[in-house]
């Protein structure tokens, strides 16, 4: 598939925003989805094979844009975790819209991609095995999945920096 334009993108989210405050994710059709973002069907299907590619395809270019945690603009670790902290609350409204449509699990999947990065930078105990490397970083990313999908589904109580201190004193640095 090619990849939509920009304004494609915009015209389909903000419809998608508009039509999930009246229904449900599933009982919105892509004939209803295109009529009210103003464009083709034939447009749509060019671009995407149903309405949940159009979340998925604005998430995975999301997270494409975050740099790996060894090419941040940021050294030390606690400036990293709050530099994905400011990311995710950065684009809040659409983790909200993913909420809003059902879409947790996609969610999920970034934030975990975004969270095991974080992870695999930390030294990891001399004693660690391959496997108990990989079983760390599950553990500890599935822990902030949960963290961060919370926060976002609650509308950010704290700041991203409130957030990223509270990461950091229940999941402080093996070393760096």
């Amino acid at each position: 598939m090619v990849e939509a334009s920009a304004n494609t993108r915009e015209f389909l989210l903000g419809a998608l925003t508009r039509l999930l405050k009246k229904k449900s994710f599933d009982a919105i059709s892509v004939s209803e989805l295109t009529r009210t973002a103003g464009i083709s069907r034939m447009t749509f299907y060019r671009h995407y094979g149903n309405i949940a590619d159009v979340l998925q395809q604005e998430l995975a270019r999301l997270v494409a844009t975050l740099p790996k945690y060894k090419a941040l603009p940021v050294r030390e670790y606690g400036a990293a975790v709050t530099f994905y902290m400011r990311f995710f609350s950065e684009h809040a409204d659409f983790m909200q819209l993913l909420l809003q449509a059902d879409q947790e699990s996609i969610l999920r999947q970034a934030v975990m991609q975004v969270m095991t990065e974080l992870s695999s930078a930390k030294t990891p105990l001399q004693s660690f095995t391959e496997n108990e490397k990989r079983y760390y970083m599950i553990y500890q990313a599935s822990g902030l999945v949960s963290v961060v999908v919370d926060w976002l589904a609650h509308d950010q109580p704290e700041t991203p920096e409130e957030l990223a201190t509270f990461i950091q004193k229940t999941w402080p640095p093996l070393g760096e």
